[in-house]
C-alpha cells in the first residue's frame, strides 16, 4: 500500500468534507460527481463563488489549481482541433458532419457548430446515458444550432451504423476511463473503420495527473461511483493509432503534457 498516498487521500478527504463545502466547485463535485458535465461547465467558467468570504477565497484557490488550469487548457486544444479538422474538411467539399462518440453535454461541440453557423456543418451525438443527450439538445437550442442524438454504446460495433457519414470522429476525455489496451484500440478500429478516406478523428487522453490517486479515493465520478480515472503512456496511445492506421496530423496540449489533444487522418 502506497502510505504517502494514503495520508494524502485522508487529508484531502477531511478538507473536502469540512471546510471544501463552503466552495461551490467543491460542493458540486461532491454532489454531482468529479466528472460530470455540471462540474465542468463550472470549471470552464472559472468564476469563483461560495459560502461567505471563505468559501469565496476556497474556491477560488480550488479554481486555480494547475489541474483545471490544464483542463480548460484541454478544452481549448479540443476546440482548435476540431475547428481545424472542419477547415479541412470544407476544402475538399462543401459541408462537413461531426459525430461525437460518446458526448456526454457535447459543450465543445455545439461551441463548433457555432462557430461554423454559416457553413453547412452539422453533428450527430452519441452516448450510452439519454441524461448527457437530453443537456445537449439544450445547450444546442438556446445557442441556436441544431445536432442529432442518438444513445449508443461507443465500444459495440453494431452501434457504428450512419445515416449520415460523419467525417469528423470525436472521442473526449473517453479513454480516461480504461486502463485497458485491447478496449482502446477496439474504440479506434471501430471509429477508423467508419470514417471515409480522408476522414479525420479527434481525441483526448490523460498521460499525466498531479494527484491522481488521491482523487480516485475522495471523488465520485458522474455515476456516483468511485473515480477510477487512468493515465495513459503516450507511446502506448501512438502505436494503437500507427497499428489502427490512423496518421497523427497535430497534438495540442497544456505546458506538461498531461492532456494531449490529437488531431489524426485516415488515409494520408
Amino acid at each position: 500500500m502506497n502510505i504517502i498516498e494514503d495520508i494524502q487521500a485522508s487529508v484531502l478527504k477531511l478538507l473536502v468534507n469540512s471546510l471544501g463545502q463552503l466552495s461551490d466547485g467543491i460542493m458540486l463535485a461532491s454532489k454531482e460527481g468529479f466528472t460530470s458535465g455540471k462540474m465542468l461547465d463550472y470549471i470552464y467558467n472559472n468564476k469563483p463563488n461560495g459560502r461567505f468570504l471563505i468559501g469565496k477565497m476556497i474556491d477560488k484557490i480550488y479554481l486555480n489549481h494547475r489541474g483545471w488550469q490544464d483542463i480548460r487548457k484541454r478544452k481549448e486544444n479540443l476546440l482548435l482541433s476540431l475547428n481545424e479538422a472542419v477547415n479541412y474538411t470544407l476544402e475538399s467539399k462543401n459541408n462537413a458532419r461531426i459525430c461525437d462518440v460518446a458526448s456526454g453535454p457535447a459543450r465543445y461541440i455545439i461551441e463548433s457548430l457555432v462557430n461554423f453557423k454559416d457553413k453547412d456543418v452539422t453533428a450527430e451525438l452519441r452516448d450510452i446515458d439519454e441524461r448527457w443527450l437530453d443537456e445537449a439538445r439544450q445547450k444546442a437550442q438556446q445557442e441556436g444550432v441544431k445536432v442529432d442524438c442518438k444513445v449508443a454504446n461507443a465500444l459495440r460495433e453494431e452501434d457504428f451504423n450512419f445515416e449520415k457519414t460523419p467525417d469528423i470522429f470525436v472521442a473526449s476525455g473517453f479513454y480516461d476511463w480504461f486502463n485497458d489496451k485491447d478496449i482502446v484500440e477496439k474504440s479506434m478500429r471501430y471509429i477508423y473503420n467508419a470514417l471515409p478516406n480522408q476522414g479525420y478523428f479527434v481525441f483526448s487522453i490523460q498521460a499525466g495527473h498531479y494527484i491522481l490517486g488521491p482523487v480516485n479515493k475522495v471523488f465520485k465520478d458522474f455515476n456516483n461511483h468511485q473515480l477510477k480515472m487512468v493515465v495513459w503512456d503516450k507511446n502506448v496511445i501512438d502505436s494503437i493509432l500507427s497499428k489502427t492506421g490512423f496518421k497523427t496530423i497535430a497534438i495540442k496540449s497544456d505546458e506538461l503534457g498531461h492532456y494531449p489533444v490529437y488531431l489524426a487522418k485516415k488515409g494520408c
